[in-house]
């Protein structure tokens, strides 16, 4: 019986993916910024605060007996990371201007070391059968999802107006890691982290 279920496990997939987690204070920070735009647009799905991260890399439905390798892979890499900064910076979209599909918000600061993160991440994962994206890697936050249109009082504004008047920038964090997530469809929040890995 105990034989079976270890079978089942290894055997199942789940939906995962690579990224850096927001700290708490920053998550809520962008919260309380997404709060003022969400009275403004009528977006589909907001992102839960708690959800707010980068995407390193997608890595899609996994078989659960790779696990073991890829959290080998991933930890190799971190140990020859060091710490880094990042900041929140604009607000922008991805999609049609009038109807965007994603509303996220950028980052910047140590971005060099953010992409050679990424690209380490792809090269490592590459090896155990995992393929990178084809477009350009666009580090970001996503806030909302799927654009419904201006909420009452608002017809005459855009979305880029609306957004450039909630431009504050937030003080910076240290990116000391990244984490494995798994996605739980319909739990809130929906990512459950899988494994964290620091860097030396």
């Amino acid at each position: 019986m105990i034989a079976q279920k270890l079978q089942e496990h290894a055997s199942r997939r789940e939906r995962l993916f690579i990224a850096v987690r927001l700290p708490e204070s920053i998550q809520q920070f962008l919260y309380m910024q997404a709060q003022l735009i969400r009275n403004k647009l009528d977006f589909r799905k907001w992102t839960d605060h708690r959800d707010y991260h980068i995407t390193l890399q997608f890595l899609g439905d996994t078989l659960m007996s790779d696990v073991g390798h890829l959290r080998a892979a991933l930890h190799k890499v971190a140990a020859d990371v060091q710490t880094f900064d990042l900041q929140l910076s604009e607000w922008g979209t991805f999609g049609l201007e009038k109807t965007p599909k994603v509303l996220w918000r950028g980052v910047n600061g140590d971005i060099e070391r953010l992409h050679h993160l990424h690209q380490q991440i792809v090269k490592a994962t590459k090896s155990l059968g995992f393929e990178a994206e084809l477009r350009p890697y666009r580090p970001h936050v996503t806030v909302a999802r799927k654009y419904l249109g201006s909420l009452p009082g608002m017809d005459h504004y855009g979305v880029s107006e609306i957004v450039t008047e909630h431009v504050s920038h937030g003080n910076s964090w240290s990116v000391d890691g990244f984490v494995l997530y798994v996605t739980r469809l319909g739990q809130t929040p929906m990512y459950e982290t899988v494994d964290t890995f620091s860097f030396s």
